[in-house]
């Protein structure tokens, strides 16, 4: 299975590997996942979509971690920041719950890393789809997305 990650990623010729996972999605959580891959915790990232007015920004942390929402306006300069609802996940950023990935959101205002991510030269990020992540290099990724790497989960 071939996602629309996938494809950007192959179009910009970032290698990356496909890991896929069986989890109902009423126990859906990162945790499990990350465990399910036998990966460690702090290298699997999860992808959350905040707002400001009208102004979408992509934030990933580790999936043990959460969000500071006031650290996290104060880091990239807005006055406040709140999470996008569950139910408006697909028609702001393209994802549903479970699928949600940095790469592909289209009209946001930037994409943010935990400083979590310096300590991992590979991450594993979602993608794009329920049950299927990707492991992929750090850097190459960040450069990528055009990503800024922030002090924003505890």
């Amino acid at each position: 299975m071939k996602t629309n990650v996938m494809r950007l990623l192959d179009a910009a010729k970032i290698k990356y590997e496909v890991l896929t996972y069986e989890l109902p999605f009423e126990q859906f959580d990162g945790v499990r996942v990350s465990n399910l891959l036998g990966l460690d915790l702090k290298m699997c990232y999860k992808t959350l979509a905040l707002k400001n007015n009208h102004d979408l920004y992509v934030c990933v942390i580790p999936v043990d971690t959460e969000i500071d929402l006031k650290k996290c306006a104060k880091e990239i300069g807005v006055k406040n920041l709140e999470m996008v609802h569950v139910k408006d996940l697909l028609k702001e950023v393209g994802y549903q719950r479970g699928s949600v990935t940095p790469i592909g959101v289209k009209k946001n205002k930037g994409i943010y890393f935990d400083l979590e991510v310096l300590n991992h030269d590979t991450i594993e990020i979602s993608a794009g789809a329920y049950g299927a992540g990707l492991l992929i290099n750090r850097d190459e990724l960040l450069g990528y997305l055009k990503a800024e790497v922030k002090d924003i989960a505890i």
